[in-house]
């Protein structure tokens, strides 16, 4: 049987993500437009850094991003949490170069101090 998260693990905002990440890749651009209000509604104001799209992507196609923005979580806990979510919660295992993306990401910014709650981190 198939975890509820897996299936419905292909949402269109993730969708999304995954074609904005991909065509800054490619086109060697930042990610994002930080002065697009649409991507700060989408993204729920996470700060337009590296891993944004990665956190936003992974961690939201399963549940809402709101539930990993509000943690304030040490980089140590975050690390646990990726290892229960691939053992628990049969979430795909992250290559080691996005896993550090994800990882850096939410230890600055939803990390205890929880910068990103900060008007200077948007």
């Amino acid at each position: 049987m198939t975890a509820p998260c897996v299936r419905r693990a292909v949402l269109p905002a993730a969708l999304f993500a995954t074609f904005l990440a991909l065509n800054a890749w490619a086109e060697g651009e930042p990610e994002t437009d930080p002065e697009s209000d649409q991507e700060q509604a989408l993204f729920r104001g996470m700060p337009d850094d590296v891993g944004r799209l990665e956190v936003f992507g992974f961690c939201g196609s399963c549940h809402s991003i709101d539930l990993v923005l509000q943690q304030g979580l040490s980089r140590a806990v975050w690390e646990d949490v990726l290892v229960e979510m691939v053992r628990d919660q049969e979430m795909a295992p992250l290559q080691p170069d996005i896993r550090v993306k994800v990882l850096d990401y939410l230890e600055e910014y939803y990390g205890p101090d929880r910068k990103a709650l900060s008007p200077k981190a948007k």
